[in-house]
This record gives structure tokens, C-alpha cells and sequence, in this order.
């Protein structure tokens, strides 16, 4: 048995340096994946991007419909792309400013540009595709490309 002591780590320390460096305090790979988290995040930008880009998608016979979550962004902030299997959204969010003498304490809405892609098992005709900005909401409905007709060729 070694003489080690396990100490307990407060929760309660404030500060990345809070005790830095003692037994009792934060380590150096803590103290980084700290600052790492402020900066960056503590998820995956891929997991940021899906929570910014919430959505839901169905089928039904004939369409694939699309139904996004876009609170607080207008319609003239979103790009959607669509090509034959793939649907492309883009959505330009506008960053939060403090005016004049005034303080932001806060600012968890997303902002900024994110971009979200889907794969449909099967092509959409982007010519008859539909999209409508409602309460919050993007839905795209998504008609189904019909498939070519089989077509037996004469041979010459």
C-alpha cells in the first residue's frame, strides 16, 4: 500500500489557478481542458451544429419532408440547396453586439454561420421542392424524382 491520500476536489473553486498545482487543486491537463472548454466548447462542433440545427424527417410515399428548428432567424438568413439525393441548409445567424455603453453578460443563441446536410435515400425533384419559414420552423417538402421507366432497347 502506498502512502498516497486522495483529496477531494471542490466543485466550489473558483478560477482556472484556483490552488493550481496543489493536491487539492486542478492539474495541468484539467486546467486546459478547462480553458479548452470556454473557448471551444465542452462537445463536438459536429454535436454544436446539430443542436443549432435541430430537425426532424419523414417519408411518405411520394415526399420527403424536412422540418428544422430556426428560432430567431428570418427567412432571409437561411440558404437551402437541394441536388438530387442531398439537402443543404445554411443558415447565417446574426451575432449579438453590445450597443453604445451596454454589457453583454450572456449570449448562448447560436450565432454565426452553421451549415447542416442531409442524404435522402432516394433523388427529389428540386424544381417542385417547397420550403416555408413558420413560427420558428423550416419545412422543406421534398417530392420524390420518379424513376426512370424501364426501356428496352432495339438493337441495330
Amino acid at each position: 500500500m502506498t502512502g498516497l491520500i486522495r483529496f477531494h476536489r471542490s466543485p466550489l473553486r473558483t478560477g482556472p489557478f484556483a490552488a493550481a498545482g496543489s493536491a487539492g487543486g486542478m492539474d495541468t491537463e484539467q486546467f486546459f481542458d478547462n480553458v479548452a472548454a470556454q473557448l471551444f466548447g465542452d462537445r463536438s462542433a459536429k454535436q454544436s451544429v446539430r443542436e443549432a440545427l435541430r430537425a426532424d424527417v419523414h417519408e411518405t410515399a411520394s415526399v420527403y419532408v424536412i422540418a428544422i428548428d430556426v428560432p430567431g432567424i428570418a427567412k432571409d438568413q437561411i440558404t437551402v440547396d437541394v441536388e438530387e439525393k442531398l439537402v443543404r441548409i445554411e443558415i447565417n445567424a446574426k451575432t449579438v453586439e453590445a450597443e453604445g455603453g451596454d454589457t453583454i453578460h450572456m449570449a448562448e443563441r447560436a450565432t454565426g454561420t452553421h451549415n447542416r446536410a442531409f442524404r435522402l435515400p432516394q433523388a427529389v425533384d428540386a424544381d417542385a421542392a417547397v420550403a416555408v419559414h413558420e413560427l420558428g420552423v423550416l419545412t422543406l417538402t421534398l417530392p420524390k424524382k420518379h424513376a426512370a421507366a424501364q426501356k428496352r432497347l432495339t438493337i441495330n
